[in-house]
This record gives C-alpha cells, sequence and structure tokens, in this order.
C-alpha cells in the first residue's frame, strides 16, 4: 500500500523523481504516516503556505564539517566554512534522531566533510536503519586510516545508497581538483568495498560512482564508463560542479572549472544572469528539507555554510518551535509575497538559487 501511494504521490512532485535515489527510498521506507506527512508538506509547498502544520521528510546531518582532501570549490577545502568545526557525537545524533524519526524517509549523513572520518559513522548508520529510515551519504573513500574491515563494517551496517566522489581515473587528473587524495587508494577501496557486498550477497549500499564534469578530466568520461562496468559498480552519475554560495556569479572562478559542454554547465553564473535565479521553480527545502550541523545548528539548506546564517539549533530546541519560527516564516514569506508579522532577514532574501519574491514586513 505505501509502494502505491508513493508512487501516486512521486507522480505529482516532479521535482522530487529527478533521482531515482529518493525514488526508491521513497518506496522502501515511506510508511502511511510519513507519507502523510509528505503530502502535507507537497501541499503546503504549492500553496505557499508561510505556517506548516507538516515536518521536513529529507534530512541532511551533518556527521562531521572536517575533511582529508582540499577541493578548490569546497568552502571545507578552501578553509572558508566560516562556522566552527566539529564532529557530531553518536549521543548527539541519538538526539536529533529521537526528533526526526516520526517523519523522517531519508537522512543524508554528510554536508561539509568527510563521513567516514567520524568515528561513530557505523553505529550512527546502523541507529538510523534501526529506526526505519532510509541512510545514505557522499565520500571521497579516501579511507587510509580504516582498513579493509572497516569496508566490509560499512556493508554490514544498512547504509542505502554510497555516492563516491571519483573524478579521475589517473593520479594526475584526479588529483587537479581532490587535492592531497590518492586515486589508487580510492580504487582500492572501492574494489574491497565491492567485493564485500558481491561476498555478503547484499544489495547495498547502492554503490554511485558520480564525476564532476571538469575541462580537465572530461575527456576521462568514456573511460570512467569501462571501469565502472568492469568493477561492478551500481550507477555512474556525471555532474556538474557547483560554485559556493557566496561564489556564485563568480565568473572567473567558474571558467576555471566549469566545462564548455552546455550539458555541464548547469550551475554557471550566466544562467543565474539571465534570469535573476538558477532554478525556475519555488524553493522546496523550506518545505520538504532540514539541514543540521555538527553542534545542532540548523541552516535553512545544505548550501549555507555561515553559522550566522542559522535558523536555529535542534539539540535546543524542539522541531515544530524551530520549524515555523521567525527565520522559517520569513522566508517562506519570500516565495508567497504574504505579509508576516515580525519578519527577519535571513539568507534566503539574498539567494539567487530559487525564484523568490519580496514580502511585506510588519
Amino acid at each position: 500500500m505505501a509502494s502505491a501511494v508513493a508512487n501516486l504521490i512521486l507522480g505529482r512532485v516532479p521535482s522530487y523523481t529527478r533521482m531515482s535515489r529518493h525514488f526508491d527510498l521513497l518506496r522502501r521506507y515511506g510508511r502511511p504516516a510519513k507519507l502523510l506527512n509528505l503530502v502535507r508538506a507537497e501541499v503546503a509547498r504549492a500553496r505557499a503556505d508561510v505556517v506548516v502544520k507538516s515536518k521536513p521528510y529529507v534530512y541532511t546531518v551533518d556527521t562531521g564539517n572536517y575533511c582529508n582532501l582540499r577541493c578548490p570549490l569546497c568552502p571545507t577545502g578552501y578553509h572558508g566554512l566560516e562556522r566552527p568545526q566539529a564532529v557530531l557525537s553518536l549521543q548527539s545524533f541519538n538526539t536529533v534522531l529521537g526528533k526526526i524519526r516520526p517523519y523522517a524517509i531519508e537522512v543524508i549523513l554528510h554536508n561539509w566533510g568527510e563521513p567516514f572520518l567520524n568515528p561513530d559513522i557505523v553505529p550512527i548508520i546502523r541507529a538510523t536503519k534501526a529506526a526505519g529510515i532510509a541512510t545514505t551519504f557522499s565520500s571521497n573513500l579516501s579511507l587510509v586510516h580504516r582498513g579493509d574491515a572497516f569496508l566490509r563494517e560499512v556493508v554490514e551496517s544498512g547504509l542505502d545508497h554510497l555516492t563516491v566522489s571519483l573524478d579521475g581515473t589517473t593520479q594526475e587528473v584526479y588529483e587537479t581538483y581532490r587535492k592531497g587524495g590518492d586515486v589508487a587508494e580510492v580504487f582500492h577501496n572501492l574494489r574491497v568495498l565491492l567485493d564485500h557486498k558481491a561476498r555478503l550477497k547484499r544489495r547495498t549500499p547502492v554503490v554511485e560512482w558520480q564525476f564532476l564534469v571538469m575541462k580537465h578530466n572530461q575527456h576521462q568520461m568514456g573511460e570512467v564508463k569501462r571501469i565502472s562496468s568492469e568493477l561492478g559498480v551500481d550507477q555512474v552519475r556525471f555532474t556538474s560542479p557547483g560554485l559556493p554560495f557566496d561564489s556564485l556569479m563568480n565568473v572567473k572562478l567558474a571558467d576555471k572549472w566549469i566545462t564548455d559542454d552546455p550539458a555541464y554547465r548547469l550551475y554557471h553564473p550566466e544562467r543565474i544572469g539571465k534570469n535573476g535565479y538558477l532554478y525556475d521553480e519555488r524553493c522546496f527545502y523550506l518545505y520538504r528539507a532540514m539541514t543540521v550541523n555538527p553542534k545542532g545548528e540548523v541552516s535553512p539548506c545544505c548550501a549555507v555554510y555561515h553559522s550566522k546564517w542559522d535558523f536555529g539549533n535542534l539539540l535546543e530546541s524542539e522541531l515544530g518551535e524551530i520549524w515555523n519560527n521567525a527565520h522559517y516564516r520569513s522566508s517562506r514569506a519570500l516565495i508567497s509575497r504574504k505579509p508576516v508579522e515580525g519578519a527577519v532577514e535571513t539568507v534566503c532574501n539574498r539567494c539567487p538559487l530559487f525564484k523568490f519574491e519580496s514580502a511585506s514586513v510588519h
């Protein structure tokens, strides 16, 4: 029944179905009460409600904003995070989990760091799985400190989807962007993980090879397809690199990395410059999702990395208190054009990603 309801819902929510991963997880984890919450969230978004009765159903919970690589377009990589660095403890995670459990269909366990640097990552996955929630995250898979046995634990943990960020098939090309990384180490870890998965006869984690298509590596796309087939990777995803939120209009930076291939220029400033925004739709983060940082701070979406733009703290407040506080109401008012009392300026006032409007302030 839940699967049928999920199919019906997804057929009416185009922007949610863009990734087959979310579709699959929704069908597998979408219990009736959670699907009802999802429907309410989508209705609220369609009506551009300022105050919503639903709760977010997808959560990004950053398990640590440290990384062992120094990628030039990542705020963590170029030391521009402007947020205290921390690792999310298992105790703090369980506190967050207890608050989101009734509503969460999927929890994404990374944002501004490498999740495998968190010593509690496997217990965190297991706890989420035990709560009946899908677990996914992205990793550079540079695990020199962990070893082969750890990868077996990852397979056995119940992780649903693992995205491996691997943007080159040779060391010279790979380290151009993934600075500090060893491509041979990544391939070794990928082979070991896939071998454990095969030996254990596990369907999960679904392993996706994500390749950011850039000027220096686009010639290796054919090689990626060949190698991924040989290794038995479940999915390959060629996608556009994104620019940091504070540099979305930096043409010089974009031209250094972003290819001339129109298929992979999604985040080039020229798109924003043409319309004044990137996506010609209402922001969905303010209705569907919540981003929680390692110390519990809540960001309106996964693109925001400044602590000054936080909307609250989930370790200190209840979910419902934050979800309809002045920050969220003020941000949703930018979409609805409805007046809101006690409005405050938020990062959404300067967001060029979605189509926002001005709202009256009283």
